[in-house]
């Protein structure tokens, strides 16, 4: 067995943790790179820890998020981000959530925890973990879990109230990002439709063409763009217009999936991302035809592309739908083109 380090040596070494996750957590106020931030220093904190994983509450849904999930060797992990855990099946979390307050150690050996869980945890190779909730003005946000490959592992009381230390700092910082992710979606969406605005359609674009790029998936565009719908405006007024300007945003909305995003490129176009596409564009394009006909009353034409191999530029795929869209409108309006 190794000598314990003295305890001025393991101060020492705990201020200077607290330190860095300090300097890192106020280096950015975006909260995907708060969280990352937070969970490499958590991850490299206490020893033997092989990953940490932060994951935000949502009560109105009940359910978990991750944030972000850490692996010693590895780094942070972009293909967990954002997973959706049912808090039913997690009734230790709950409990933590609930009270928030303590923490909770738990291991692969423990009889309490479900056949479905322990299948996913065996898939992980978690075998030992340390759960923390995140509290903000006495309310939990969300939680800090911290494992550990090995069985063999027992946590040391100064450990835990080490990383209660750090959860604590850590709260604030996780509640400030979401302020501010709030700030920033509302400065993201267009006021008129509640969709991405232009500038945010194309970095969210970007993003996600980086992350097909990476994960060797595909990425869609279609654009949309009403006919004659500077006749309503001028015939209607502008009140209409803007009435069914709305109206053409919930169309879209309620026809793309959950994970689609639409945005508004200025005037009359709309655009669509369409992450990890498997679906057929040309079936999708008919169905946005018939949605904008029977919720707004109006008729469009639509334009769709795939981003080619290797992954096209924002500006470059959404060039390719445009084009697909004047072909639509040569074609006698109200029609759909897509890209070959």
């Amino acid at each position: 067995m190794s000598p314990r380090k003295p305890a001025h040596r393991r101060d020492r070494r705990e201020l200077e943790v607290l330190h860095r996750v300090a300097v890192a957590l106020s280096h950015s106020l975006a909260f995907s790179d708060v969280m990352d931030a937070l969970a490499r220093e958590l991850a490299h904190a206490v020893d033997r820890v092989n990953e940490c994983t932060i994951t935000i509450w949502h009560p109105a849904r009940d359910v978990l998020e991750v944030a972000s999930v850490y692996v010693r060797g590895e780094g942070a992990s972009e293909d967990d981000r954002g997973d959706i855990y049912l808090l039913d099946d997690y009734p230790a979390s709950r409990v933590l959530l609930s009270a928030a307050d303590g923490y909770g150690v738990q291991r692969m050996t423990d009889p309490g925890i479900a056949p479905f869980v322990r299948e996913k945890l065996v898939e992980w190779g978690w075998r030992t973990w340390i759960e923390l909730p995140l509290v903000v003005n006495g309310r939990s946000v969300g939680l800090i879990e911290m494992a550990d490959y090995s069985s063999a592992r027992r946590w040391a009381q100064r450990d835990i109230e080490f990383c209660r230390t750090i959860a604590a700092q850590a709260a604030l910082a996780v509640r400030n990002a979401q302020l501010y992710e709030d700030l920033r979606s509302q400065v993201d969406k267009d006021p008129l439709t509640g969709v991405l605005n232009h500038r945010a359609f194309y970095e969210r674009l970007e993003q996600e063409l980086a992350r097909a790029a990476r994960s060797e998936t595909q990425v869609a565009v279609i654009v949309v763009d009403l006919d004659d719908f500077k006749a309503l405006n001028d015939t209607r007024g502008h009140v209409a217009g803007d009435h069914a300007l709305r109206q053409v945003a919930t169309a879209i909305r309620s026809t793309c999936r959950a994970v689609d995003i639409p945005g508004r490129l200025g005037g009359d176009e709309f655009a669509v991302i369409l992450p990890d596409i498997d679906a057929d564009l040309h079936a999708l394009a008919g169905r946005l035809l018939d949605a904008i006909g029977s919720q707004a009353g109006l008729q469009a034409s639509v334009g769709a592309a795939v981003a080619r191999e290797p992954a096209d530029r924002a500006a470059r795929t959404v060039a390719r739908a445009d084009r697909s869209l004047l072909e639509a409108k040569a074609a006698g309006k109200h029609t759909y083109r897509v890209a070959a």
